[in-house]
């Protein structure tokens, strides 16, 4: 019996020693993402990396503003964003130059409650006829500066749609919950318009379609390496695994059209 206990003290301290190793070496790459690339395809995207590699991935999901600050201090290995915002970022010297890569157009669209009538809004006569048929159509809240903390920039362009000319007798109303679709999900109107991505969420709402390009409604994504990352390598290698051809499918099902959009 002796014998035994120390034997299996041996094979204990063993693994210990062979474990040891193995997690110091454990490799983790850190992605900051703004909600709308996070939920059009990085959630799905980064299982299937780490499940191929072993490299765990933590995705720092945050505002627009927010990912940006991860771009200029590096505390992130990638950032994804809108172009316009990663031009700026490179203009201060926080991206790492040849790192940048074409994601896809992250379209807004319309949406209806599962069962309902799906209109067709192929054209902007029939997307802003769908609209006046309805009797509430639901949308962000929008409070204070554009682009401030209390109207993000996405719901400025879902809010402000509803300023146009053409849009007069449209009957809409902001949501008490942030977004068009959290209060179109509770059955609080007839029409929501927000981002495809977040609209895909809820299980009870379908997507019409995506709002008529020719109202802007879209932001076109990027990805690229901060300068100051601590671990660039992984930050490249994820990169080229989300924009390999073989996840098209999964941007595209999230409302991501890797076809279109800004370099």
């Amino acid at each position: 019996m002796r014998i035994l206990k120390t034997n299996c003290i041996a094979v204990a301290a063993l693994a210990l020693a062979v474990a040891a190793p193995a997690t110091a070496q454990t490799r983790e790459v850190v992605i900051g993402t703004p909600g709308f690339t996070n939920i059009g395809g990085l959630e799905i995207i980064s299982k299937g990396f780490e499940a191929e590699t072993g490299i765990k991935v933590t995705l720092r999901n945050g505002g627009m503003d927010d990912v940006v600050k991860m771009a200029l201090d590096g505390s992130v290995d990638a950032v994804f964003l809108p172009a316009d915002l990663m031009d700026e970022a490179t203009a201060k010297g926080a991206i790492t130059t040849g790192t940048r890569k074409h994601i896809g157009r992250s379209y807004q669209g319309l949406a209806v409650m599962k069962g309902a009538k799906v209109p067709d809004i192929s054209t902007k006569e029939k997307f802003i006829a769908a609209l006046k048929s309805a009797n509430k159509v639901l949308h962000s809240r929008c409070n204070g500066t554009p682009g401030g903390p209390g109207c993000t920039r996405t719901a400025y362009m879902l809010s402000s749609l509803f300023d146009l000319p053409e849009m007069a007798g449209v009957k809409h109303a902001p949501s008490p919950y942030g977004e068009g679709g959290d209060a179109l999900a509770r059955g609080e109107g007839d029409m929501a318009v927000q981002n495809i991505s977040q609209i895909l969420k809820w299980d009870n709402l379908v997507v019409a379609g995506p709002i008529p390009e020719e109202y802007g409604r879209y932001l076109d994504a990027v990805a690229a390496v901060p300068s100051k990352a601590a671990h660039q390598d992984l930050g490249k290698q994820f990169i080229a695994y989300a924009t390999q051809p073989g996840t098209f499918s999964i941007w595209y099902s999230r409302g991501v059209d890797p076809r279109k959009g800004a370099q």
